[in-house]
């Protein structure tokens, strides 16, 4: 029986094949640990603009992440994981044991708008681009996930990336909308300055508020 893993393979090496500049280049994502996230309490996609490799290389986020967790963006994506799949326990429990928090990111599902690397520097306009070239291969990618919760940090890019949607104040200064059957946050980048545990809470605060739930 055909998997998740293997329908996203198989677009992938059509994706790569098929769009200028991206072959040999090209880094994967999408579901980190299959097994995992089909029993995982809540089916959660993180959405992010591009890989950040200078060094232009193909490599697979889901191999990373299945073995390590390093790095400020990783971190940030690791604990929201925790909380969204065991209901917010306090934000000190997350690394509490060594485990708990690549446990965590190997429930998830994790995708780029831009499939080659940059440096963390790209323009908008240039996202936008690979956003409008990729469109199709970008919501086959997020039709294979389907996902219940989409998480962004892509405020410049939403109306693009979800096109003819109505965005409504969760009331804590954070916009979310439903997207086919997920609910979507537009919240911080993983790398944003934001205190950890601050963002940690606002994103309960989200998850469990009167607007979040009746989408």
């Amino acid at each position: 029986m055909e998997t998740k893993t293997d329908r996203l393979n198989r677009l992938f090496k059509d994706w790569e094949e098929n769009v200028s500049g991206y072959k040999g280049k090209f880094i994967k994502d999408g579901i980190i640990n299959e097994p995992l996230y089909d029993n995982a309490s809540k089916k959660i996609l993180f959405i992010a603009k591009e890989p950040n490799d200078p060094d232009q290389e193909s490599w697979d986020f889901r191999e990373f992440w299945n073995k390590e967790v390093k790095y400020v963006f990783s971190y940030r994506i690791a604990e929201w994981s925790y909380g969204l799949l065991n209901d917010f326990p306090p934000y000190d429990t997350i690394w509490a044991t060594e485990d708990s928090a690549l446990n965590a990111i190997k429930q998830i599902a994790f995708m780029n708008i831009k499939k080659t690397g940059g440096v963390g520097s790209s323009s908008l306009e240039e996202i936008k681009d690979h956003l409008k070239q990729n469109d199709k291969f970008i919501h086959e990618e997020i039709e294979i996930i389907n996902p219940e919760i989409i998480i962004t940090g892509l405020t410049d890019l939403r109306t693009e990336l979800f096109p003819n949607q109505e965005w409504i104040k969760s009331g804590y200064d954070i916009e979310i909308t439903r997207f086919n059957s997920a609910k979507v946050i537009d919240f911080y980048h993983p790398s944003s300055r934001n205190a950890p545990a601050a963002s940690y809470s606002l994103l309960q605060n989200i998850v469990h508020s009167e607007n979040f739930n009746r989408l």
